[in-house]
């Protein structure tokens, strides 16, 4: 019994001291790998952390491919609810690639019901939210508050993340609980004169077909009421019938469904400025 309980203490003071050695960043292969040899557990939590969580959190890559090589667990939940690929989605391609080779699922939600697409949209990390999507990824998911990915980087002005996100087909039309979808978020921002991309909005702009911003009694989100000039500019667009070449490119797209346009815009028998314009790179 005494020997039991003083293998349990040596080996969660062994894994408490992997969890540090991984949170101080620099730490070298050769040391983690020592620490497991000696009976660190690779899947011992510590608080709310996990060493795999903890090294995608410093988008440490070589550390996650230590612990993965040990036997981490790619899918298992820290304190937050949050899997590894949710801190490696904000911080780091090389670990979110690790992550998924290593069979990570895309869709594992956290408390708020975001999966790591959301985090990564939120981060304006492209090329994570670029892998997740290569992976399987869900561009439509939406989290308890119904936001999308797309919304998420509408809402923080990430014109990298929107045209990942549009390249693969996400809708730019989901609104959330609030009511809003992705370009009613990214012209918040612009009302209250927050610095953006606004090549965020013309894009968001051209993927839709017919706009409606207003709630169901015809009025605007009260920020945007307030400012004048994007008042006027999104009640025209909501009062005001698209072009007819602007609703169908918006019918082809979404005929299309879940893919990556590119491929599957290259492969329509349409010619090649056409295929540009489903692509969004030219205006109605």
């Amino acid at each position: 019994m005494w020997y039991l309980m003083e293998h349990v203490q040596r080996s969660y003071t062994l894994s408490e001291r992997l969890l540090r050695a991984i949170g101080v960043g620099g730490t070298r292969q050769e040391d983690i790998e020592q620490l497991i040899r000696q009976g660190a557990n690779v899947n011992q939590a510590h608080g709310t952390f996990l060493p795999l969580h903890c090294a995608c959190m410093m988008g440490d890559a070589s550390s996650v491919a230590v612990l993965l090589k040990w036997g981490a667990d790619v899918n298992r939940f820290d304190g937050y609810h949050r899997t590894a690929l949710h801190h490696a989605a904000e911080h780091s391609a090389s670990c979110t690639a690790l992550l998924l080779a290593a069979g990570a699922e895309t869709e594992n939600v956290d408390t708020n019901g975001n999966t790591a697409l959301h985090w990564a949209a939120f981060r304006n990390r492209a090329d994570c939210c670029r892998l997740l999507l290569e992976h399987g990824a869900d561009a439509d998911c939406t989290d308890f508050n119904h936001d999308t990915p797309l919304s998420w980087a509408a809402m923080k002005g990430h014109y990298p993340c929107v045209q990942v996100l549009l390249e693969h087909n996400a809708s730019p039309d989901v609104r959330n609980c609030a009511g809003l979808v992705p370009l009613s978020r990214l012209a918040l921002l612009l009302a209250a004169g927050l610095e953006v991309d606004e090549r965020a909005f013309e894009l968001l702009l051209r993927s839709m077909g017919s706009v409606e911003v207003r709630d169901r009694e015809g009025r605007l989100p009260p920020l945007l009421a307030r400012d004048k000039r994007m008042r006027t500019r999104l009640l025209a667009l909501c009062t005001t019938p698209r072009p007819l070449a602007q609703l169908g490119r918006s019918a082809v797209r979404r005929c299309l469904g879940p893919c990556h346009l590119p491929s599957a815009v290259s492969a329509l028998p349409v010619p090649e400025r056409l295929q540009r314009f489903l692509l969004l790179e030219e205006a109605a």
